[in-house]
């Protein structure tokens, strides 16, 4: 019996607790949630309203009010985007552009499936990629104080460049989307055309 309770007591002592994450590599292997930083974010894109005269265009900036990442590395050197979120300020259009005063109100682009691609590593603490990402982007549209019913607008596939650095306590990302061209269009009345998105994402502080 006391040679039982030894054995014992000798595999806790000699157990190790698991061990911390010590690269980048090593915090990717689970699912790691990157919080999007507002003020390392910008974008703009180009709005156009069909008139008697043909097409009026102007330039709306885009300002991230929040959003989350989530992503983890996969098989072969892959990361995978399980999650993207991303939440934009009201934006006014221009009055100039449509003889009214409107607003996208909440704006929000999400991602509608899972995305992988293959990574370019750079040591365990570096890695850069890109991919094509299903977002969806969801708004509200008002005119003059009254809601008009749009519909979520359907985007097709946006070309990201992804870049991951950090260590096994940290992770941080820069997003880039460039979209030239148009993007969507309702009723041949409003086009969508030109994305350029700048994004930076933290892990949250320990």
């Amino acid at each position: 019996m006391r040679a039982l309770v030894l054995s014992i007591l000798l595999a806790a002592c000699t157990s190790t607790a698991p061990t911390e994450p010590v690269s980048m590599r090593d915090r990717l292997a689970a699912e790691t949630h990157l919080f999007v930083t507002t003020g390392d974010s910008a974008g703009a894109i180009t709005a156009q309203l069909r008139t008697a005269d043909g097409w009026e265009d102007g330039v709306v900036d885009l300002q991230l009010a929040g959003g989350e990442l989530v992503t983890r590395a996969a098989p072969g050197g892959a990361i995978a985007l399980t999650s993207v979120q991303l939440e934009l300020q009201t934006i006014a259009i221009p009055a100039t552009l449509t003889g009214h005063e409107a607003t996208l109100t909440r704006p929000r682009l999400e991602l509608t499936a899972p995305a992988t691609a293959a990574a370019t590593w750079t040591g365990d603490d570096s890695a850069e990629l890109e991919v094509e990402l299903a977002l969806q982007l969801s708004w509200a549209l008002t005119v003059d104080g009254v809601g008009v019913q749009v519909g979520a607008p359907r985007l097709p596939p946006l070309p990201v460049k992804l870049q991951l650095t950090g260590d096994g306590a940290r992770v941080t990302a820069d997003l880039r989307i460039h979209v030239g061209g148009e993007l969507w269009s309702w009723a041949n009345l409003v086009k969508l055309s030109d994305l350029e998105l700048v994004l930076g994402a933290d892990t949250p502080a320990p």
